[in-house]
């Protein structure tokens, strides 16, 4: 009787490597997909006019490729439909922040909690990841006074998270994400209570 094992030469073996190769490309693909929010997003904090429409633009681009397929479609097909140019010091200065990003993130970083820092196409994982980088997008495109910082941060961290497979960074990622949305609601409230409503009462109509 012949056991299970018994198969022709090389068929085992010629599984083996497509499985690799199936798992090296969504490795691959994991990281660049993480390696273009740190580029599009580490940008946005510098003060050169119309970068965070362009990178906004972008990064909602990202965020549609994310949800359908996983991020693997990035290495295919181009992300950024415009070039922002940078003068030398600005990009000398862009160069050196990602510099030590990557120094942090190789530091700090470390496979831990990977099931929340995969994306599998069509999956709540890369739903919720592609919301998160849309959400921050639309924020960085709008012209809230500094409100590119903290989606920046967040999607930064989301970067770092989804190089190296780690779950703790794409929660830090979450928390400042939710601290990026409340941002404009308490600009927008400081803004009332300290210019707004002096004027409105000065003015005699909120009597």
């Amino acid at each position: 009787m012949k056991s299970d094992d018994a198969r022709p030469p090389g068929e085992a073996a010629s599984h083996e490597p497509d499985i690799l190769a199936d798992a090296g490309s969504k490795t691959e693909a994991q990281h660049t997909i993480g390696s273009l929010l740190i580029f599009l997003s580490v940008p946005c904090v510098l003060p050169v006019p119309g970068i965070g429409n362009v990178m906004g633009l972008a990064l909602m681009g990202l965020a549609l490729l994310i949800w359908r397929s996983g991020g693997a479609g990035v290495i295919e097909r181009p992300v950024l439909a415009r070039t922002v140019v940078l003068d030398k010091t600005r990009a000398a200065q862009l160069l050196r922040w990602m510099g030590r990003l990557e120094q942090l993130s190789s530091r700090w970083c470390r496979p831990r909690l990977q099931h929340l820092a995969l994306l599998p196409a069509r999956s709540w994982q890369a739903a919720a990841a592609a919301a998160l980088v849309a959400t921050m997008g639309v924020e960085i495109f709008l012209p809230i006074p500094l409100g590119n910082v903290l989606p920046a941060a967040s999607l930064t961290l989301l970067g770092m998270a989804l190089k190296h497979g780690d779950g703790l960074a794409t929660l830090w990622s979450l928390v400042m994400a939710a601290t990026a949305l409340a941002y404009p609601f308490v600009l927008g409230a400081g803004a009332w209570l300290w210019i707004m409503g002096p004027l409105w009462q000065a003015s005699g109509l909120g009597a």
